[in-house]
């Protein structure tokens, strides 16, 4: 049985220990030593990581009452001394705690049971068995951080299965073993978890939400606590401060800057669109004029694609019988771009696209109609025109 040397001393981040076990299989060692302080993965929280005389930890889980370390090489010394990656640790007892306070908060507020909670990179993420809207979400959130500044200590505990049953927030398995351990705080949460947090919530610094999807007819909630709250509202005040130098504003009035930007923006649009038609209506009306066997092709250079689907609708709109192969060259590649009016059931243009993207050395895809995608190779696009226009052709 290892000794859980974490749950005695939540700061410590070296020990000293024997090794009671080693194993070599598939190139990895699963050590097992006599104490540790090194946290398996559980409850939601990643296993930690570090070195044992000065080599990587690369993994920790339990098995039975054994805590195995998965190292890359292997021990030669009985004795050995471990060393925490702490920052790594210290943040994911911060993160763990936020979770509790906030899951605690949605209980205690709205009666809102958390169904699962994981810790992956710097996010928590968060899953209740049932809706919640942003007010509620966010009413939780500011309570949540109203606990982590009373800076409360958190107490740990392992009282009898009747005053579980009657004061957690979440009931243990039924398969449960005793003694449960029970993480506390008062005001805020009262749940059986073998995790590790900070000691205090004041430790946490602060509760942010990131973001929320509805999730298996519940919720998923997206949170950052404490060191990787800061980076993220960080990350988000730089690129505001940059938003607001392009923008010539404070932060108060990015809001309206964007909004008229984005109408701007629409009306360049509809004038770039109407500009555009005028342009290519008299080049669909020849090529539909000087088609050979209801086949239109044509190539245009240093184009893009939203020009040649704008010519393509113009053609197919006039004449629904006749079939068009189109294509652009520009510095993204080939645009290659085949149909028909989907009112034109005669022929399917998938064998001939099929054909002439291969040749072209692209991807795409599409339906019976129309069908589109862009290709690379420049030197072979006449040839993949040609061997199009052959099989349409044939239909």
């Amino acid at each position: 049985m290892t000794r859980k040397l974490y749950y005695e001393n939540l700061y410590a981040r070296e020990f000293d220990a024997e090794v009671i076990n080693q194993i070599e299989k598939d190139g990895k060692f699963y050590v097992t030593l006599n104490q540790t302080l090194f946290y398996p993965s559980g409850g939601g929280q990643p296993y930690d990581t570090g070195f044992i005389d000065d080599v990587e930890v690369i993994e920790v889980f339990e098995e039975g009452e054994n805590i195995i370390h998965v190292l890359k090489n292997k021990l030669e010394n009985k004795n050995v001394h471990g060393v925490l990656n702490w920052d790594r640790r210290f943040e994911l007892m911060q993160q763990h705690l936020g979770e509790h306070i906030f899951a605690g908060m949605l209980y205690n507020l709205h009666g809102l049971h958390t169904a699962r909670m994981r810790i992956e990179g710097e996010n928590v993420s968060i899953d209740l068995d049932e809706g919640a809207d942003e007010k509620i979400i966010f009413e939780a959130e500011a309570a949540a951080n109203e606990i982590v500044w009373k800076n409360i200590p958190v107490e740990i505990s392992y009282p009898d299965i009747d005053e579980i049953k009657i004061r957690a927030r979440k009931q243990p398995p039924q398969n449960a073993v005793l003694p449960i351990r029970i993480v506390k705080i008062e005001g805020a949460d009262y749940v059986p978890c073998c995790g590790v947090h900070v000691a205090s919530t004041g430790e946490v610094g602060l509760i942010k939400i990131t973001s929320f999807e509805n999730h298996k007819g519940g919720k998923r909630i997206y949170l950052r606590s404490g060191r990787a709250a800061y980076r993220w509202i960080k990350a988000i005040n730089d690129e505001l401060r940059k938003a607001e130098t392009e923008l010539v504003c404070g932060y108060e009035g990015i809001n309206e800057k964007v909004l008229n930007l984005k109408s701007q923006i629409h009306d360049l649009k509809i004038n770039n669109e109407k500009i555009v038609e005028r342009f290519l209506k008299p080049v669909a009306e020849n090529l539909i004029e000087n088609a050979q066997n209801k086949i239109v092709r044509h190539v245009m250079k240093n184009s893009n694609q939203d020009e040649i689907k704008h010519l393509f609708k113009l053609i197919t709109e006039k004449d629904h019988e006749v079939v068009a192969l189109l294509a652009c060259e520009n510095s993204d590649g080939i645009f290659f771009m085949t149909g028909t009016n989907r009112d034109n059931k005669s022929v399917d243009v998938r064998p001939a696209f099929k054909k002439a993207i291969e040749i072209l050395e692209g991807k795409g895809g599409g339906s019976a109609f129309s069908a589109q995608g862009w290709g690379k190779n420049f030197e072979k696009l006449n040839e993949a025109l040609d061997e199009a226009e052959k099989i349409l052709k044939s239909l």
